[in-house]
């Protein structure tokens, strides 16, 4: 099978030569210019020859859009530190409005997009990361999400107004990532835990800027929800328009096949993620992958980990990932 072949043929539960396999990782130092990131993603496909990719555009990217400013690192496995955080009240939020998703740190992530889809051609799948507004929000405050629940629990109407801004801004950049050759979304949130949101809450500021922005991309064929964290609120999401859902096997959250079992859809999973996987021996990796395909019976699944993992993770260790799958 092509990678295509068989990455399609997963998420539809059909027979598969080898279940696929992806990881992605941050490297901070080659993160911060559409060249570089490319670079990078190039390397690690060529040198892991993954199933499907997950570029790692940098994380703050989507707010810079509205302000967030950071001094980059040099080292891969050290982080960026911010300089500004554009927002502190409710005022602010109230202020917030769209922006050309094509310019800026979005307009380079396109920039990215178009050089790794021309560099792998076509039978490699891509998908492209997109954060929920409600993941945006707490990058924007100097607290973070200490600061981001206080607000939607007292200045919700703000906190509606900024997350729309961002919505139209992202659902431009979702349709423009289709366009310039993605095959779907990595829409991820990593604010819809027990921990964070209630249901109502959940319902109110995740649910419709969500379907808003899916909603523009709803005919790729490879689009991916991954809902970040332990105790998430998974009934929230299961009737999402997605292709594959990506989530932590940890504490509080459905396995593998209990997800697979309530949304009818695939599954990206099975290997742990950092802090844990940069540490395992690479049989220790080899065995949970194989363990994750055995209990989906080899159908509904893509080997992944649970979210990304560590820029230093040993070649190893990632190639032990990939000989899980075989």
């Amino acid at each position: 099978m092509t990678k295509r072949e068989r990455v399609m043929a997963a998420v539809r539960g059909e027979h598969v030569d080898h279940v696929p396999v992806s990881l992605w990782l941050h490297n901070f130092a080659t993160e911060n210019s559409a060249e570089t990131l490319t670079a990078e993603t190039l390397r690690l496909a060529r040198r892991f020859d993954w199933d499907f990719l997950k570029p790692q555009s940098r994380a703050q990217c989507f707010a810079e859009m509205w302000g967030l400013t950071y001094t980059a690192s040099p080292e891969r496995a050290t982080p960026y530190t911010v300089t500004r955080t554009p927002l502190t009240t409710a005022d602010d939020l109230r202020r917030l409005e769209p922006v050309d998703a094509r310019t800026g740190a979005l307009g380079e992530q396109l920039q990215a997009l178009r050089a790794i889809r021309k560099a792998v051609g076509t039978e490699t799948p891509i998908i492209w990361t997109v954060f929920s507004p409600l993941m945006v929000l707490p990058f924007l405050l100097a607290g973070g999400r200490a600061a981001a629940v206080p607000l939607m629990r007292s200045e919700p109407a703000a906190v509606d107004h900024a997350l729309g801004a961002m919505a139209e801004t992202l659902a431009a950049y979702a349709r423009a990532a289709v366009g310039e050759g993605a095959d779907g979304l990595f829409y991820a949130t990593n604010m819809a835990t027990q921990e964070l949101s209630t249901t109502a809450e959940c319902r109110r500021f995740q649910r419709p800027h969500d379907l808003r922005i899916l909603g523009h991309v709803e005919n790729a064929p490879f689009n991916v929800l991954h809902v970040c964290g332990a105790g998430i609120l998974f009934d929230e999401f299961a009737d999402y328009p997605m292709t594959a859902l990506s989530l932590a096997t940890v504490p509080g959250n459905p396995s593998l096949k209990e997800a697979h079992q309530r949304t009818g859809r695939a599954v990206i999973g099975g290997l742990p993620a950092k802090p844990v996987i940069k540490g395992m021996p690479p049989t220790e990796v080899d065995a949970r992958g194989r363990r994750a395909i055995a209990e989906m019976g080899a159908r509904f699944i893509l080997l992944g980990p649970d979210c990304s993992i560590d820029p230093d993770t040993p070649d190893a260790v990632m190639d032990a990932a990939t000989a899980a799958s075989h």
